[in-house]
């Protein structure tokens, strides 16, 4: 947001870190002179910051070890930080957000409008029959037809299949596609709680029949299998199979040449086509495959941040600038375009709310990296 040329957002941000300059201070403070409802505003802005309920969240990550691999990616010495890590993203959201509402109750000046939105639910469900039917969010519960003599409610962001006796002879398969820009919520027929995220595919059994109940998953989910010990729960990813019988886990696809597994409770086995042996898994351990070697790797880390996508959440811990945007490109619906190799490699920690909007999110993170962004159409342009 600009008044009279002054960026008065980033000038917010820099108060609240404590980095702001003479001249700046000097700006602000004409700014907050002009009407009383300015002064107002950045005092509701301090509140905000000192009582957010995401800062306890956000500072538990590991700032300190991010920071050092932030200052060697750039080449910084050790002296002052530009900001800190764990505290810049979160103001940055917070003034975002305040100055948003801000600006629509006034209908003072605001940026130039883009046409990127957050991301919605929103999905396609291929029935048995090969007829595709758009779901979406909101409005009242509709009744979907799967297979013959079997049917679905869709409710808001999910869609809920009736609990069944195992299914008698072959399956029918459903497939559930959610789109760039969306997210979808499935409950399967034995109870099975899947969260789908951005450009993301599932295909799964109407009815689970016979011993075990098995999926292929196609991007990122996060599962909450019903237990079931007498049938196992089977996950395709690609040459990678993950078996549980009741247990919660994130599996993702969209990483280049490699397919993760995280697990947050309970215990997986996970296996790769040509293997004998399984891996076994415990909660709070990453496995990852490298499609390209075909080997298996794993290690213990917070699972928070790579599950916090399903709770409406953005969580980095050093993360690179490349895998940031990969993530923004797809709950935005955008393409992505570095003009500096370099800036891909610059590493972030951040932890901010998935809903808000681009320039919000984009702006923590050129605060914390130094780097430059611009937005034409649907197009982001990162330069150093």
């Amino acid at each position: 947001m600009e008044t009279n040329g002054i960026n008065i957002e980033r000038l917010i941000r820099l108060a609240l870190l404590g980095t702001i300059s003479a001249a700046e201070k000097e700006k602000l403070s004409a700014w907050l002179d002009e009407r009383p409802e300015n002064r107002s505003l950045f005092e509701k802005i301090q509140r905000e910051v000192r009582s957010s309920e995401e800062l306890p969240v956000f500072c538990r990550l590991d700032e300190e070890e991010a920071w050092e691999r932030f200052r060697r990616s750039r080449g910084c010495g050790r002296g002052r930080r530009l900001v800190a890590l764990r505290y810049a993203a979160a103001v940055a959201v917070l003034v975002g957000v305040a100055l948003s509402v801000w600006i629509y109750k006034d209908g003072g000046p605001s940026h130039e409008e883009t046409a990127i939105v957050p991301g919605s639910p929103k999905a396609t469900l291929t029935v048995a029959s090969g007829e595709s039917v758009v779901l979406g969010d909101g409005g009242a519960e509709k009744v979907v037809e799967v297979t013959s003599g079997r049917q679905a409610k869709r409710s808001g962001d999910s869609l809920i299949y009736a609990a069944t006796c195992p299914a008698a002879g072959a399956e029918e398969f459903n497939t559930l596609s959610i789109p760039k820009g969306g997210e979808f919520k499935l409950v399967l027929s034995d109870g099975t709680m899947v969260y789908l995220n951005a450009a993301t595919r599932l295909r799964y059994p109407v009815a689970f029949g016979g011993n075990e109940r098995r999926v292929r998953l196609e991007g990122e989910a996060y599962f909450e299998v019903a237990r079931d010990s007498a049938r196992p729960f089977y996950v395709e990813a690609g040459d990678l199979r993950v078996r549980v019988y009741g247990t919660s886990f994130n599996v993702n696809t969209q990483r280049e040449g490699e397919t993760q597994a995280v697990l947050v409770e309970g215990c997986v086995g996970v296996k790769v086509a040509g293997m004998v042996e399984e891996v076994e898994m415990k909660p709070g351990e990453l496995l990852r495959y490298d499609r390209g070697t075909g080997t298996l790797s794993v290690k213990s880390v917070d699972t928070r941040q790579y599950v916090a996508w399903k709770d409406g959440y953005f969580a980095f811990e050093d993360a690179t600038l490349e895998e940031i945007m990969q993530k923004l490109a797809l709950w935005y619906n955008v393409e992505v375009f570095f003009q500096s190799e370099e800036a891909k490699r610059f590493v972030f920690t951040g932890f901010m709310r998935k809903y808000e909007q681009i320039d919000t999110i984009l702006a923590a993170v050129r605060d914390v990296t130094g780097v430059r962004y611009s937005i034409s159409g649907r197009t982001v342009v990162i330069s150093r």
